[in-house]
């Protein structure tokens, strides 16, 4: 795995060099330009560069009873915050091929002394290269391939454990603990042009590689999404876009954790007046599996983002 990401960053790098000037404004089919989003990414090669920053959190919810000695002593409750920061550059090599290298940070950590004891605190970094490939594009339907390696890093505190390993004697109790995973990824992206205010975008992408646990073999592991988005340009000459997005992923991202799937939505409400360059503003809902209730978790919360063609 480590070879193949050694020859990825190579190869990517002599791509760069070969870059040539591409269409410096959004991606657009029939009429029809498309309110990007962060969640399900454009089908079309562009060059972009893009950020984000958002934070989400959860209601407050019971954890289990403290029993000793056969007595239930309290039921603690909680709450969990998420917070995100992510950066992407993606260059248009040729009209039909784009080579792109992301970072991205995610946080989760219990925000009372109940959750974070359960719950620890969980840090997700991660860098991304890969490409996206044009496959065919018709009047109204673009379909491309996208291909990734990603080296990602778990950093755990887990508060629980080390305290009942200082109960039991450890001689050696484990505070932190840092777990690194390089995955290979490949998926399909169609855009299609519903009418000129109206657009569709769908994403399927299958991964494998190292799983977030110590000691577990690779694992295969899918992601899917959709998009719909609405150009107010288009209908009423308002610059103004939304889209409403949901992705759901079977790899977690913050925890080592796997009860289930993870899945997120997303409603964006974007300024589009200018032809290469968005604005939004994202009401987000993530329901998360992995965690130690070991039942969905439900956490609402906002993110903003810019978004720059050239």
């Amino acid at each position: 795995m480590r070879r193949t990401w050694t020859v990825s960053c190579a190869a990517a790098c002599f791509l760069a060099l070969l870059s040539t000037p591409a269409r410096a404004d959004r991606p657009s089919l029939n009429g029809h330009t498309f309110v990007s989003t962060d969640l399900v990414p454009d089908a079309q090669v562009r060059t972009y560069i893009r950020n984000d920053i958002g934070y989400t959190m959860t209601p407050e919810f019971d954890y289990p009873p403290v029993v000793v000695r056969g007595d239930t002593l309290a039921v603690l409750n909680g709450s969990l915050a998420y917070a995100l920061l992510g950066m992407e550059y993606q260059n248009a090599i040729r009209d039909w091929i784009a080579v792109r290298a992301s970072i991205g940070l995610r946080t989760r950590l219990g925000t009372q002394a109940a959750s974070l004891v359960n719950e620890g605190v969980n840090v997700s970094s991660s860098f991304e290269l890969g490409w996206l490939v044009r496959l065919r594009e018709t009047q109204k339907t673009a379909l491309s391939l996208s291909l990734d390696v990603t080296r990602q890093t778990l950093t755990l505190i887990d508060l629980r454990q080390f305290t009942e390993d200082v109960i039991d004697g450890d001689p050696e109790p484990r505070l932190i603990d840092n777990v690194p995973m390089i995955r290979t990824k490949a998926g399909l992206r169609l855009a299609w042009a519903v009418s000129r205010p109206v657009g569709v975008t769908l994403l399927g992408e299958g991964s494998y590689g190292e799983a977030p646990h110590r000691g577990e073999s690779d694992s295969w592991e899918y992601g899917l999404g959709a998009s719909v988005d609405f150009d107010g340009h288009a209908a009423w000459g308002v610059p103004i876009g939304f889209a409403l997005a949901y992705r759901e992923s079977s790899l977690p991202v913050i925890t080592e954790a796997d009860h289930g799937k993870a899945r997120q939505t997303l409603l964006r409400i974007a300024y589009t007046g200018k032809p290469d360059f968005m604005v939004a503003l994202d009401v987000m809902g993530l329901l998360d599996r992995n965690n130690a209730q070991v039942k969905p978790v439900w956490s609402g919360g906002a993110a903003f983002s810019l978004r720059y063609y050239f």
